[in-house]
């Protein structure tokens, strides 16, 4: 989400953070992507931390998730 707020002199942009996390896996040069279903988009596998959730603990669950994969 944006803020903008407008002066006569000048403009000032807020930006909200955003707090994930995603699986980046390079081998060979390569970046491991995942298609969406029925999409011609692809994207890293990943997303938002639950509330108490530890990195890996939310890693583990999105990927699980997302890929139907268990991280070790």
């Amino acid at each position: 989400m944006r803020r903008l707020i407008q002066h006569r002199h000048y403009i000032l942009i807020y930006l909200t953070m955003i707090d994930k996390l995603a699986w980046i896996a390079i081998q060979a040069k390569h970046i491991l992507s995942t298609k969406s279903v029925s999409k011609e988009k692809y994207y890293i596998p990943g997303g938002k931390r639950e509330s108490g959730e530890t990195d890996a603990a939310a890693l583990c669950r999105e990927i699980k998730e997302e890929l139907g994969i268990d991280l070790l």
